[in-house]
C-alpha cells in the first residue's frame, strides 16, 4: 500500500484552515458563561451584576435539562428538587427581572409549553393543566383551554409574539383580581383581537365593555357556552384585601371540575366563615390551583377538599421584594408539614413552562 505524504506547505494550510473553522465556530457559539477571554476570577472583580448573569445562565440551563428528565409528579425526586431550589437561588437576587439569563429561561419554557400545545390532546376525559408564569394556569381538555391570570407584564417578562401564541390556544380567559401580577394589557389586546371572552371582576378594566364583568355578594352559578363546548362556572366573591377577588370554579364539557383561587385572603378571617365546606355547595373540584403562600393553608384545603392541589405564585419577580418572592422550597416545606391532608390530597409543584396530567 502506498502511503502519500503532503508537502509541508499543504499540511500546515489544511492544519490552519481547520483551527480558523473551528475559531469561527466558537464566535458564533460564545460561552456566555465567562467573560470572552475569560481564564481567572478577576475578570469579574468589581462587575457582580455581570457574574451572577453568566451563574445565572449556567444554573438556569441546567435546571431546564433537569425539568425536562424529570417532569411534575406527586413524588418530587432529588434531582427535580435541586433544579427548584436553584430556580430559587436565581429569582432571589437583587434583580432577576433586569436579568437576561432570567428572561431567557423564562421564554424556553414558555417555547416548550408552545410545542405541546400544538400536539393533539387526546382522550374524552383527559385534562392537562399547564403552569405558565406566576400564577398563569391553563386547564386544556381535547375539546377546548380554559386560562387563567395568565400574565407576561406586558411583554416585558414574556415576549409578546410568544404570549400572543400562547393566546392563540385558548378559548377564554378568566381574571381573579385587580393586581398587575394577574392580568396583562397586551394579553386583554390578544384576546379582543380574537374574540377570546374575558371574564373578570368589577375592577378590572373598568371601562373596558368587551370584558365581561362579575362580582356579586354571595356564591353565584351560571353557563357559558362557547364554539367547543359549554362552561359550568361557579364564582365565589373572595378578596385580596382590599380588592375583590373572584374564586373561579369551572366544569368543563368532559366533566371535569377546575378551580383557581387567585390571591384569596382577607384578614380577620372575613372570608373563612362563610368558606366553611364550600365544597358541599359546589360541584366536586378535581383541580384546585391555589396560592403557594395563601394563609390557613390547610383550612382553605379542608374548605375546597381537591382531588389534587396545584401550588401557584412562586418567584412572581415582577413586583415583589425577595421577601415575597415565595421560593418553590417554601411550598414543598408547607405541604410536607403543614399539610394535615397531604395523605388523602396529592399535591404537584410545577416550575414555569411545565404540565401535568391529570388523571
Amino acid at each position: 500500500m502506498n502511503i502519500r505524504i503532503l508537502p509541508k506547505t499543504i499540511a500546515a494550510t489544511i492544519l490552519a484552515t481547520i483551527l480558523l473553522s473551528l475559531s469561527l465556530s466558537a464566535q458564533e457559539t460564545p460561552n456566555r458563561h465567562a467573560v470572552p477571554g475569560h481564564r481567572y476570577l478577576k475578570e469579574y472583580w468589581n462587575q457582580s451584576e455581570l457574574y451572577l448573569e453568566h451563574q445565572a445562565y449556567y444554573m438556569l440551563d441546567l435546571a431546564d435539562k433537569a425539568l425536562n428528565e424529570n417532569p411534575p409528579a406527586t413524588k418530587i425526586n432529588r434531582e427535580r428538587e435541586m433544579a427548584l431550589l436553584m430556580i430559587d437561588a436565581v429569582t432571589h437576587e437583587p434583580k432577576p427581572m433586569e436579568n437576561p439569563a432570567v428572561k431567557e429561561f423564562l421564554a424556553k419554557r414558555m417555547n416548550h409549553v408552545l410545542e405541546d400545545l400544538g400536539k393533539p390532546l387526546k382522550g374524552r376525559k383527559a385534562l392537562r393543566i399547564y403552569k405558565l408564569y406566576n400564577c398563569g394556569i391553563l386547564f386544556r381538555t381535547r375539546d377546548l383551554t380554559v386560562a387563567v391570570d395568565i400574565n407576561g407584564r406586558d411583554g416585558v417578562l414574556i415576549p409578546d409574539e410568544i404570549m400572543e401564541k400562547i393566546v392563540d390556544h385558548i378559548d377564554i380567559l378568566f381574571l381573579t383580581h385587580n393586581h398587575g401580577d394577574h392580568f396583562d394589557h397586551h394579553v386583554r389586546d390578544f384576546c379582543h383581537k380574537r374574540r377570546i371572552p374575558i371574564y373578570a371582576t368589577d375592577e378590572i378594566f373598568q371601562n373596558d365593555i368587551q370584558v365581561n364583568h362579575i362580582w356579586k355578594d354571595e356564591p353565584y352559578a351560571f353557563d357559558i357556552d362557547l364554539p367547543k363546548g359549554k362552561l359550568g362556572v361557579n364564582v365565589l366573591p373572595g378578596h385580596q384585601e382590599p380588592l375583590k377577588n373572584n374564586i373561579w370554579v369551572v366544569t368543563l364539557p368532559n366533566g371535569k371540575v377546575v378551580a383557581a383561587m387567585g390571591d384569596q385572603w382577607a384578614g380577620e378571617r372575613k372570608d373563612l366563615d362563610w368558606l366553611k365546606d364550600i365544597h358541599k355547595k359546589l360541584p366536586r373540584i378535581d383541580v384546585l390551583s391555589m396560592d403557594c403562600w395563601i394563609h390557613d393553608f390547610d383550612e382553605h384545603l379542608a374548605d375546597f377538599n381537591p382531588r389534587l392541589l396545584v401550588s401557584q405564585h412562586e418567584n412572581e419577580i415582577g413586583a415583589h421584594g425577595i421577601d415575597h418572592r415565595e421560593a418553590f422550597w417554601m411550598t414543598m416545606y408547607k405541604n410536607r408539614n403543614f399539610n394535615t391532608m397531604t395523605a388523602t390530597i396529592p399535591w404537584v409543584l410545577m416550575a414555569w413552562g411545565e404540565w401535568y396530567d391529570y388523571k
